[in-house]
């Protein structure tokens, strides 16, 4: 099987390089009371389809600044059938700051144990644990993110900074925070 931790390694540092956001379509109006509760839920969510889980007040907070109206969205591995693996990036509006997440979903029981594999097979030495955050995290010390092995088999990599630095100056009291905040919003 395929090693896809340098892919991981490789799209956060790609991600924290680049910028830009899509354009979602506006949503309809909503009438009843439920759908005035879903449309306020809805508001709180990413606008862009795939991001849904990550919620602009999330980067806001760990950020402490205005940000760009939407995340920049990837597919990291088009194509595959057992994972899907997406990133989305909140960039401050002045386009110098990011907090990202890579949600790798698995689909299949063997993307389950792919994904279990990779946040064993990605920790280091001098990973640091990281409480209180899915079902095991740690701190991936040389990469400056955090991976998360979440509800579900889902694996995630997290990571805040600034464009164009170094990995090893991006901040984990930042990164951590921002861990806690999106498992808190991600699905069953």
């Amino acid at each position: 099987m395929r090693s896809v931790a340098p892919a991981l390694l490789l799209t956060v540092t790609a991600l924290a390089a680049c910028s830009g956001t899509a354009n979602p379509a506006p949503a309809p109006p909503r009438t009843t009371a439920a759908a005035t509760s879903s449309a306020t839920a809805a508001a709180a969510a990413s606008p862009v389809a795939g991001c849904e889980f990550y919620q602009a007040a999330d980067a806001k907070a760990v950020l402490g600044a205005e940000l760009k109206p939407a995340p920049k969205f990837t597919d990291n591995e088009p194509g595959k059938t057992d994972t899907k693996f997406t990133s989305c990036v909140y960039w401050t509006a002045d386009d110098q700051r990011y907090a990202n997440v890579g949600y790798r979903r698995a689909l299949t029981p063997a993307g389950a144990a792919d994904n279990r594999s990779q946040f064993t097979r990605q920790r280091t030495a001098d990973a640091v644990a990281v409480a209180g955050v899915g079902s095991d995290a740690y701190w991936d010390t040389p990469n400056g993110q955090v991976l998360v092995l979440a509800a579900g088999d889902a694996l995630l990599v997290i990571s805040t900074g600034v464009k164009d630095a170094p990995k090893a100056g991006r901040s984990r009291p930042d990164t951590e925070k921002l861990a806690r905040l999106v498992v808190a919003h991600l699905p069953g």
